[in-house]
């Protein structure tokens, strides 16, 4: 039996892209479609996604109209997955997969791109649901990277002035601010995520600049939900109304 048979198609619903899961790896969720749609593309910039997984988030930045995006995966059979998916979709000639620790300094040109994108793991170790898996594990908590080690990859890579995106716990937003200041990369917008309306946030996705004067927009909220179970009018419109609970793989969500 192959490893290619614990294998999923599934249609992200957006520019026709479609891409192979694992569901005993971790699976993209809508914090995925979240990041891409709170980060702003360019035709003639080049974005880098560190720790692309299924390369999810590169395909969903070129479809948006990102120019070329480095997609960089330490654990090897999600680079497979990644590199397969974009061939799968033929963005082969603006998506890079490159396999590897986006921390070893030999593997990536510094300041070699316009925009960094990240979807760093959650939880500190001995926090949050234990993920099962060796992948999974990876994916939700800080057993290989730190957000130190997340922050200081991002300033590295990003050239001055250029952005970078994260997606993060609302809980720990104190954490990744206080941090983003230590490495320089200045929160310019934050957009707090809520499941509804009423209910407390539990993420949160900001932008930070290399190199830029102080000063914040805070967006309004983004509501997940209209009500339970039915998705907003604002998450509807990046599907064209359609159903996403098609997409993700099931109880994989952070």
């Amino acid at each position: 039996m192959t490893e290619h048979v614990k294998e999923r198609l599934v249609d992200l619903l957006i520019d026709d892209l479609k891409i192979w899961q694992r569901p005993d790896e971790f699976c993209f969720s809508l914090d995925t479609v979240i990041l891409t749609y709170f980060a702003t593309v360019h035709s003639k910039r080049k974005y880098i996604d560190l720790g692309t997984g299924t390369a999810a988030i590169p395909l969903l930045l070129t479809s948006r109209g990102a120019g070329t995006v480095t997609a960089v995966e330490i654990n090897p059979v999600m680079a497979d997955l990644a590199r397969r998916n974009v061939k799968m979709n033929e963005r082969e000639h603006r998506i890079t997969v490159v396999e590897g620790d986006y921390r070893d300094r030999t593997l990536l040109a510094a300041e070699a791109f316009d925009g960094v994108i990240v979807n760093p793991p959650y939880f500190s170790v001995g926090s949050g649901r234990v993920a099962t898996g060796l992948g999974r594990a990876m994916a939700r908590h800080e057993t290989v990277t730190a957000l130190d080690e997340v922050l200081e990859s991002a300033y590295r890579l990003v050239k001055f002035h250029g952005h970078v995106w994260l997606i993060y716990r609302a809980e720990r937003l104190a954490e990744l601010l206080v941090g983003m200041e230590r490495y320089r990369l200045i929160p310019k917008r934050l957009r707090m995520i809520h499941s509804l309306v009423g209910r407390p946030a539990k993420l949160v996705v900001v932008e930070g600049r290399k190199g830029a004067a102080a000063g914040m927009e805070v967006e309004p909220p983004l509501y997940v939900y209209e009500t339970s179970g039915v998705y907003s009018e604002e998450v509807m419109s990046w599907y064209g109304g359609k159903d996403w609970h098609t997409v993700s793989c099931a109880n994989t969500h952070r």
